[in-house]
């Protein structure tokens, strides 16, 4: 299955575990991830981020991960990095993730001046295996760009996923 099937797969759900480190919960738990992709769907109020693992500090298991954020109620998205004209890896420096009432928020900070944050109602997060991905990443200064991006994971890898966790929208209590 790839990445983007398993996003609108009805089993998804079947892929639940206690993970080796959870981003929907654990702070800085995705720090040294290198966040690849982002890709937001206006139409399913979502957000996906797609992680390369391969430098992450709390993942050796896998090589791959995707965040999905479901219902999403605000956005944003600040850089200030130079416009360049080659690929460069954007390392984590740190993710704050929050669960309060019925919200799910996300702050994420990457190296080169990225910077996310976002509300939503819920989060899915997948951690797994692109087979066939080699055991470190490219080289973003030597490799040119055909070779960085099969060396890196895509949307539409296979995907083998190992372990997910789910943050759903908590019911407000009535009095």
């Amino acid at each position: 299955m790839s990445i983007n099937d398993l996003l609108n797969s009805s089993t998804r759900r079947d892929n639940a575990a206690m993970p080796e480190s959870d981003a929907l919960v654990e702070i800085d738990a995705l720090q040294e991830a290198d966040l690849v992709d982002v890709r937001f769907d206006v139409s399913g109020s979502s957000l996906a981020m797609l992680f390369d693992l391969r430098s992450a500090l709390q993942f050796r298991l896998a090589n791959t991960a995707v965040l999905v954020i479901r219902e999403v109620e605000e956005l944003h998205w600040a850089s200030s990095e130079p416009k360049g004209p080659r690929r460069v890896a954007h390392y984590v420096i740190g993710s704050k993730p929050d669960v309060e009432a019925n919200r799910f928020t996300l702050e994420l900070v990457c190296l080169r001046g990225w910077r996310l944050s976002v509300v939503a109602s819920s989060a899915e997060f997948f951690v797994g295996d692109i087979p066939g991905l080699s055991e470190a990443p490219p080289n973003f200064v030597e490799d040119d760009e055909q070779t960085i991006a099969e060396a890196m994971p895509a949307w539409d890898s296979i995907f083998e996923p190992r372990w997910a966790t789910f943050v759903d929208p908590i019911e407000p209590q009535s009095l």
